[in-house]
């Protein structure tokens, strides 16, 4: 992580991003979307829009869409964009997002058998509490905070769905102590389109294999602090971008 909390909002002045804990990795934000591309595939786990779930990919796409975004095919309208920005369908994982892509925030850290970055993009119109009545839709919306950690380090498939449930737990915790409020006046746990990938090398011969990733491991501690801090600037500073 960035000691001493400083900030770290990259596209506000700069249009790439290299990680210095992983110098493989560059965020590159390309007009209209952030791309975060290796040179090898990565297994994923993800609520994407194009190829959620389980996956294999080497390239991770954020898309910003107009506010008023409205597709009556989302998924093949994705895959027809991933293929129009000049990357394979087949190895792309891609979110999609109403919130400003050049406000996005990366923290980053490398520990106990992992190197990891995460970078998070949000936006807080339609937040809400989640376990509470509201009024729902059937018809889908793009993403508002989204989520991407990328990981090098080997997990099991548990510890990587363990991984989702941190990140969850702390965006919530982030939002409670920005004190976001839903529309009924109670704290929010994040919006009603939320995303997330994870994203791991698997790299076997460097790495010990993580069997959990909740708070009290050294990887899902930091997960906890990434995604909390990632978030947590991105919403304090909106509107001063």
């Amino acid at each position: 992580m960035n000691d001493g909390g400083q900030q770290v909002q990259p596209f506000q002045h700069n249009n790439y991003y290299t990680s210095s804990v992983w110098p493989e990795l560059y965020i590159y934000k390309k007009g209209d979307h952030l791309l975060i591309p290796f040179p090898f595939l990565l297994e994923t786990i993800s609520s994407a829009v194009h190829r959620g779930g389980f996956e294999q990919a080497s390239h991770f796409i954020n898309w910003q869409v107009p506010l008023d975004y409205s597709a009556v095919d989302p998924i093949g309208h994705m895959r027809k964009q991933v293929e129009e920005w000049g990357y394979s369908p087949e190895k792309a994982v891609a979110l999609q997002t109403a919130a400003r892509i050049d406000l996005a925030s990366v923290q980053e850290e490398s520990g106990d058998g992992f190197r990891m970055v995460c970078c998070v993009t949000a936006g807080i119109g339609n937040r809400a509490r989640a376990g509470k009545r509201r009024r729902t839709f059937p018809a889908y919306q793009c993403g508002t905070i989204n989520t991407f950690l990328c990981i090098d380090s080997c997990l099991t498939p548990s510890a990587m769905v363990n991984a989702i449930i941190t990140a969850t737990e702390a965006k919530a915790a982030a939002l409670q102590d920005l004190h976001v409020r839903d529309e009924s006046g109670e704290f929010a746990t994040g919006t009603t389109t939320d995303a997330i990938v994870i994203a791991v090398s698997q790299n076997r011969q460097e790495y010990p294999v993580h069997q959990f990733a909740g708070t009290a491991t050294t990887i899902g501690n930091a997960i906890g602090r990434l995604v909390y801090d990632a978030l947590y600037e991105t919403v304090h500073n909106l509107g001063r971008g």
